[in-house]
């Protein structure tokens, strides 16, 4: 039988975005404008898999590189899996993440190891203040603070690398 679907032949990047939260407040990284990816935006903490990592030893990776914070896996909680087609050169394949902290005071203060300003902002305010946000998070946001689903959202982006069209599911969070 021949196959009739077109070859699919794009790169495709992993990485990580983590929402660190204390109580209501969840911490956000304001990339800044020299960046190649996301400058001027608002987003959590994360960034690529290493080469033989999985998704869980990147969140606890990237927290500890971007702002010198250890954290234990049982502070950590997937979200969903968001992949991203278009608008990059690659597309993405994201896990995101919930990581509970008991501080805000971070060992890097105000901004990440990298430069990058850090914000914690109240969950009811970041999709309802002017925040420059990266585009998936008025998507995924309220799954990740309310923490009761677990989602899967494909996002096709434009040549502005703003979502054009998208699929979002969701499944419910089994309780023990």
């Amino acid at each position: 039988m021949m196959n009739t679907l077109p070859q699919y032949k794009r790169l495709v990047q992993t990485s990580v975005t983590n929402f660190l939260h204390c109580g209501d407040e969840y911490l956000f990284m304001e990339r800044h404008p020299g960046q190649w990816i996301n400058a001027g935006e608002m987003n959590g903490i994360g960034g690529r898999l290493e080469p033989g990592e999985n998704y869980l030893d990147a969140a606890i990776r990237e927290t500890k590189e971007e702002i010198g914070l250890n954290i234990d896996p049982k502070q950590i909680e997937l979200c969903g899996i968001l992949k991203i087609d278009g608008g990059y050169d690659e597309d993405w394949v994201v896990g995101i993440f919930r990581i509970s902290i008991s501080s805000k005071n971070l060992p890097v203060g105000d901004k990440t190891l990298q430069g990058d300003a850090l914000h914690w902002i109240h969950k009811n305010k970041v999709l309802t203040e002017n925040y420059k946000l990266v585009d998936d998070i008025r998507y995924i946001f309220n799954d990740v603070a309310e923490g009761n689903h677990l989602f899967f959202m494909n996002a096709v982006l434009d040549e502005n690398k703003k979502i054009k069209s998208h699929t979002y599911s969701k499944i419910a969070r089994q309780i023990k």
